[in-house]
């Protein structure tokens, strides 16, 4: 099963950072007119049609994760040149929980501190808030920040992933139908508690609860990171595949919106057009990636990938203590009001995330001393 024995695998690809970026900066733009409090008709369009940005955004986060999973363990392979994949799973699963909590808990210390500074937290339920300070709160039961759904399912992606292993017997074609397979199954209760008008069952089931919602999105992200650690590309025929099966479901939207029917990306259509995003994305930035001039304009949606997570932890926060008070404190015409808000929120987003990060590394780096104590 391994071939290549190119140490090219060490390296950084740029356009995976790229990628993470423009999906941040999307969720950014599509939670700022979400949020934005004056809800004039422009806004209310913006949030419509940036909302299909921020789901398609999502989807493509989760086939980062899973790819970024699968791609570090065939590198060890290859590194060592082994033809078995037996990884210590505990291991494993601790340096993954290593990287993400400190970082979670550090954002949802910063964001109450940031509701009592500058707003109101209420509490409605303390186990509620307890189980959002564990991450397990998933967006039911949010009681700090409804984003912080993305970390409590990233945490299911990661506990459930050497199950999927196991379950799969490491064939990542029987992973990639496990989550095809998996994700339809969502799909369908979905469509049937909307059938019985039971809505909470159905949006539980639609988006933001619990891994069954990305499931095909991690397991593809999965098997094309096997894929990519061994071939250092993606393959001719899942280009083929991926643009038949959005061309597809393409015709599918269009017709449906022709016929005005109520179009729910997350009823399936993430499942036809991400693995097309995905690879198409991967194609451009690899293309751009050569054009000398869009060298600055890369190199900042690279950054904005490597602090992406941190960003989308803490960007919600303060969109709800901050967006308010701007728009009670800047009196002008409306339209400047909404580019002047984008502005300033541009700017102490960027300033947050740098201090955050700063002090996640000092967080980070005094968790880890005491307990290699």
């Amino acid at each position: 099963m391994i071939q290549n024995q190119n140490p090219e695998y060490r390296r950084r690809f740029n356009w995976i950072d790229q990628t993470k970026g423009f999906a941040i900066l999307a969720i950014l733009i599509f939670h700022f007119f979400q949020n934005y409090p004056e809800r004039i008709q422009l806004i209310s369009i913006l949030d419509r049609n940036t909302a299909k940005l921020g789901y398609a955004a999502v989807d493509i986060f989760f086939v980062m994760a899973g790819f970024n999973t699968s791609y570090s363990l065939i590198s060890k392979l290859i590194k060592f040149q082994s033809q078995d994949i037996k990884i210590n799973w505990r291991s494993w699963l601790t340096k993954r929980l290593l990287r993400i909590y400190p970082a979670y808990l550090l954002s949802v210390i910063l964001s109450c501190l940031l509701y009592y500074l500058f707003s109101n937290l209420k509490i409605k339920s303390y186990t509620n808030f307890i189980l959002t300070c564990l991450g397990l709160a998933g967006i039911k039961f949010q009681a700090i920040n409804p984003g912080f759904w993305f970390f409590t399912v990233i945490l299911e992606a990661y506990i459930f992933t050497p199950l999927i292993f196991l379950i799969c017997r490491n064939q990542t074609k029987r992973i990639l139908w496990l989550g095809l397979i998996f994700a339809s199954l969502t799909k369908f209760i979905s469509i049937y508690f909307l059938q019985q008008n039971n809505i909470e069952n159905y949006l539980f089931f639609l988006q933001n609860n619990f891994l069954g919602s990305y499931v095909f999105q991690f397991c593809l992200g999965i098997y094309w990171g096997f894929i990519y650690a061994e071939k250092q590309n993606f393959r001719k025929i899942d280009f083929i595949i991926s643009a038949s099966i959005f061309s597809l479901g393409l015709v599918f939207y269009v017709i449906l919106g022709i016929t005005k029917i109520n179009i729910i990306y997350m009823l399936g259509f993430d499942i036809l057009f991400t693995p097309f995003f995905f690879l198409g994305i991967q194609a451009l930035l690899s293309r751009l990636d050569k054009i000398a001039k869009l060298e600055w304009i890369l190199s900042f949606t690279s950054m904005l990938g490597i602090y992406s997570y941190q960003i989308y932890l803490i960007h919600q926060p303060l969109y709800f203590v901050l967006l308010p008070k701007l728009n009670n404190i800047l009196q002008t015409n409306v339209y400047f009001k909404i580019m002047l808000s984008l502005l300033l929120l541009t700017i102490l987003v960027a300033i947050y995330t740098f201090l955050f990060t700063k002090l996640e590394k000092i967080v980070t780096k005094k968790l880890l001393t005491v307990i290699s104590k």
